[in-house]
Parts: C-alpha cells; sequence; structure tokens
C-alpha cells in the first residue's frame, strides 16, 4: 500500500514536502496535526504522533488497516531469501587485507636484501596470499 490510501482514512492531511505530511492523529483524537507521515523511497511509511507518542499499530488500527498496510507488497523470488549477514564490514576486511599487503612487503624487502627466501618466509607469504583471497570472496554475495 502506498502512502495515499492511509492519509485517505484521516483528517486535516497536508503536506509538508515531498513524501512526507501531518494529519491530526486518529489513535489520540488529536485536534491539532500531530501527526507525520513519511513515505520512503522504498515504498515504506513512517508514523509518528507527536502528541501521545501513539504507536504505528495504534495509528493503523485506528484507521481500520492491519500494521502491513505500512509496507510494499512483498515480491516473490525477492523477499523470500533472509539478508546474508556478514562477518566483516568492508572498512574491517580493507584493514586486513592492508596488514597483509604490508607483511608481504616486509618479507620482499628482506629477501631482496639477502638474494633468498627462507620456509618461514615462503609459508608466511602463502598464508597472505590466502587470506586476501578469502577477503575477496568475502566481498562477493
Amino acid at each position: 500500500m502506498s502512502a495515499a490510501a492511509l492519509l485517505d482514512r484521516l483528517d486535516g492531511v497536508h503536506a509538508c514536502g515531498a513524501g512526507r505530511w501531518r494529519a491530526r492523529c486518529p489513535a489520540c483524537d488529536s485536534r491539532r496535526d500531530v501527526l507525520a507521515i513519511t513515505e520512503t523511497m522504498d515504498g515504506v511509511v513512517l508514523l509518528h504522533c507527536f502528541r501521545d507518542g501513539c504507536t504505528a499499530t495504534d495509528i493503523v488500527g485506528a484507521t481500520g488497516l492491519e500494521l502491513d498496510a505500512l509496507f510494499p507488497p512483498r515480491v516473490e523470488g525477492v523477499h523470500a531469501a533472509k539478508p546474508v549477514a556478514r562477518r566483516f564490514n568492508a572498512a574491517q576486511v580493507l584493514a586486513a587485507v592492508n596488514l597483509e599487503l604490508l607483511e608481504v612487503l616486509l618479507i620482499v624487502g628482506a629477501i631482496l636484501r639477502r638474494g633468498s627466501v627462507t620456509r618461514t618466509e615462503h609459508a608466511r607469504l602463502m598464508l597472505s596470499v590466502s587470506r586476501v583471497f578469502v577477503a575477496e570472496g568475502a566481498t562477493h554475495d
């Protein structure tokens, strides 16, 4: 449902900007426009009563609608799956990759000074490369 269906059931409605309205709150029978209504870009309708702090459930119920009327209809296939929970955000992944690259830089500097690589350095370089690959894989859905 869009905000229009809710606005049709409210009294004293007036626009205060793009996707924003004020009206009388039907839950607390206010005589002034104490109810703020906002329709977000993704079609969600937000409500806030400045008089008594009426809940969205109270407000919607007083209009004869259900709470799900504040949300756009579910699209089959789009809303079926839960969002992927990520263990780390992009900034944390980038910080970890930066540390691995610093480790690689230090080892390469030691190899250049000595002219050879030790088994320990080689193993640590391989670990750094594998961690960077894991971090890159974590950025894909």
